[in-house]
């Protein structure tokens, strides 16, 4: 019997630890919204310091990133925003849980949202008690409801003022405060799961009737009261409208991401929106991705979820610009000089040849089939195509249009990543194909070869030359200017290694 008893003790603990309701952060993820901003708690991976993030995301500028506002050790139990500002409040020590707050900016210059004064979330007078029912933010003011208190209180000036609540929601066991429809909200939940609901106007609370079956929590929007209804595993959004439930879909995310049912639905500017934090140690998943969904107004349902990445500084994003001109104007005073050795006139042509053992005494080139334009063009096309489609898949097929940006065009140089990735693979590929052939795989399909100036097979060193410079050339598109303005379309890669493109005997016209 005593065996039994011990059964059904363990049994009770095993479903009491793994109840939804235990911990929040164990079900979801602590979110809260402005509007135009959304905030959430995201628990750090790492058990040696066990972190708290807080993370915000700009909803107004439609960009896949987030920025981690803040970092904590203590726990936040609840987060409330309003406009550009957030409120946090973390557990009691000594009867008093504590308060910081801070506003987001955005700086024009890197294009980041960052916390002002410093990057730092300041303190706010402490809340006396030692349990938190509800956080809500209205008008720059943050409001709370501690366990046990039959006043609400507000931070004004400096300092928390008591203010009194409706009686029937003092009377209800479950406390709550939400900001919908341009206006504070007191809610009660009663032990038959009734909802009690009272606006605050003109600093008096106005009761308002609603009938909400299976509530879960309330949703913050700046249009209209909107709540989430249901079972954890089962849950509806819904419009509350002259106190009855208007369902705007059934929550049904995308189960192929992972805990795709774990998050918190917000409100935005226009429509809601899904965020959670990912990550199990049991699944093949890297910790502390966060992934949004956005359900737009008009919308039937909500988009799959997108992972959102940890915002990056653009204001030094355009230090690839000097580089490139300082490399561009090196090439073109190189082969100014190449070109000034190569005359004629210069004695050290009647030396023997750099190019291999064969004396050089006539200095005249051998001649040659030209490779036209044309061809040269084509030829160089067929390089980059298996390279350009390489780069897509490795982009997810992101940035296609980008696939056709030069860093040379560009001051963001991550929207050249996938012309800078394709530029590299296929100068790499040509080069060992024309060290070990004679001409790369566009110009064997074109009917062209690579030769020294004196007709002679070009030397390793030669190649390696000429490849490198036709890679800068196809990074700083100004520089294919001679190769145009050339009647034969040698431009300053041939210049300065000495090279020249004709085409074969078998393929000239």
């Amino acid at each position: 019997m005593n065996n039994l008893a011990r059964c059904v003790f363990a049994l009770i603990m095993v479903l009491v630890a793994a109840s939804p309701l235990q911990d929040h952060f164990a079900q979801g993820t602590q979110a809260a919204s402005s509007g135009a901003h959304l905030w959430w708690i995201s628990k750090n991976s790492d058990e040696a310091t066990a972190q708290f993030e807080l993370l915000h995301h700009a909803a107004a500028n439609d960009e896949r990133q987030f920025q981690v506002a803040s970092t904590f050790v203590e726990k936040p139990i609840a987060l409330a925003a309003d406009g550009e500002r957030v409120w946090l409040v973390f557990e009691a020590l000594n009867h008093k849980m504590e308060v910081v707050s801070g506003e987001t900016k955005f700086n024009p210059a890197s294009e980041l949202w960052f916390i002002t004064r410093g990057g730092a979330l300041q303190l706010c007078p402490s809340i006396a008690g030692n349990s938190l029912e509800s956080l809500a933010a209205f008008n720059g003011q943050a409001w709370a409801i501690v366990q046990g208190e039959p006043n609400a209180l507000v931070l004004r000036a400096g300092q928390w003022t008591s203010v009194k609540l409706p009686q029937a929601i003092n009377e209800c066991p479950t406390r709550m405060l939400v900001v919908a429809g341009g206006a504070l909200n007191a809610l009660g939940q009663t032990a038959e799961h009734s909802i009690r609901r009272f606006k605050r106007e003109s600093e008096s609370w106005i009761e308002s009737p609603m009938v909400a079956r299976e509530f879960l929590y309330a949703v913050d929007h700046a249009a209209r009261f909107a709540c989430v209804t249901g079972s954890y595993s089962e849950q509806a959004l819904n419009w509350v409208e002259a106190g009855e439930l208007a369902p705007i879909m059934a929550i049904a995310f995308n189960k192929s991401s992972p805990k795709a049912d774990s998050g918190q639905v917000t409100g935005m500017e226009s429509g809601f929106a899904w965020v959670a934090q990912t990550g199990d140690a049991t699944q093949n998943t890297m910790f502390g991705q966060s992934w949004m969904s956005v359900l737009s107004d008009g919308a039937a349902e909500f988009s799959d979820p997108i992972e959102l990445h940890v915002q990056l500084s653009k204001a030094s994003r355009w230090y690839h610009l000097p580089i490139l001109g300082v490399l561009s104007l090196g090439a073109i005073i190189a082969a100014f000089l190449v070109r000034a050795l190569n005359s004629p006139l210069n004695p050290l042509e009647n030396a023997r040849s750099k190019e291999g053992d064969i004396n050089s005494k006539p200095i005249a080139p051998k001649p040659g089939t030209p490779f036209k334009k044309w061809r040269r063009l084509l030829a160089t096309s067929i390089d980059l195509l298996p390279c350009a489609i390489a780069s897509l898949f490795i982009f997810k097929n992101q940035y296609a249009i980008q696939l056709l940006i030069p860093p040379l065009w560009s001051a963001d140089i991550e929207m050249t990543l996938p012309y800078i990735a394709m530029v590299v693979a296929a100068i790499v590929f040509s080069m060992f194909e024309e060290i070990m052939f004679g001409r790369s795989m566009g110009k064997r399909l074109m009917g062209g070869r690579v030769v020294s100036i004196h007709g002679e097979p070009a030397a390793w060193w030669q190649h390696i030359a000429r490849n490198l410079l036709k890679g800068l050339v196809l990074l700083s598109p100004v520089l294919a200017i001679p190769s145009f303005i050339n009647p034969l379309g040698a431009g300053i890669p041939e210049i300065i290694s000495r090279t020249r493109v004709e085409a074969t005997e078998a393929d000239s016209d």
